[in-house]
């Protein structure tokens, strides 16, 4: 598929999401104590689904297209607005638990590695010790204030990356 399309349909898919998982949320959040069976069958029903592509597509940051950007969601635990962030690039820097990703389009980042934040390379669990720069990152995180916080870093594997370069 032509890189122009892939990413159109990428980001026509990332938008479904959103818009679905905002109409839920307002559903839920707009829905009395005493709703109808059905609606709460029609809800379960929906997770079921958003399981199912879940397990058969993978997590959706994976598809996030891009280099960096943002997202204002409602947190489904506390019902709160959060922003989301992501960012593809290379580690310019590394101090203790902190991150300098500077992305393809020349935007760098600092993130703030979180204490239980997910790190993986190749898909397994990885040391935050072993984050070294010039490895390439995808980070994903939110918005805490001015600060960044990174609570999933993938590492792709060599293999991974020659792939990446040669679908280019």
């Amino acid at each position: 598929m032509p890189r122009k399309r892939r990413a159109m349909v990428t980001g026509v898919i990332l938008a479904g999401v959103l818009a679905a998982g905002g109409a839920t949320a307002y559903a839920s959040s707009t829905s009395s104590p005493g709703a109808s069976p059905s609606s709460a069958a029609s809800a379960s029903s929906a997770k079921q689904h958003h399981n199912k592509h879940h397990k058969k597509h993978g997590k959706h940051h994976r598809s996030l297209p891009g280099v960096h950007g943002q997202a204002t969601v409602k947190n489904r635990k506390t019902g709160q607005f959060v922003v989301r962030e992501w960012q593809r690039g290379s580690i310019t820097g590394v101090s203790g638990a902190t991150l300098t990703v500077k992305s393809a389009d020349g935007v760098s980042w600092t993130w703030t590695v979180e204490k239980n934040a997910r790190i993986t390379r190749g898909g397994k669990k990885f040391a935050e010790s072993a984050l070294k720069t010039g490895d390439t990152v995808r980070v994903v995180g939110r918005q805490a204030g001015s600060a960044n916080d990174a609570l999933r870093i993938s590492v792709p594997t060599p293999a991974q990356l020659a792939k990446q370069h040669a679908k280019k």
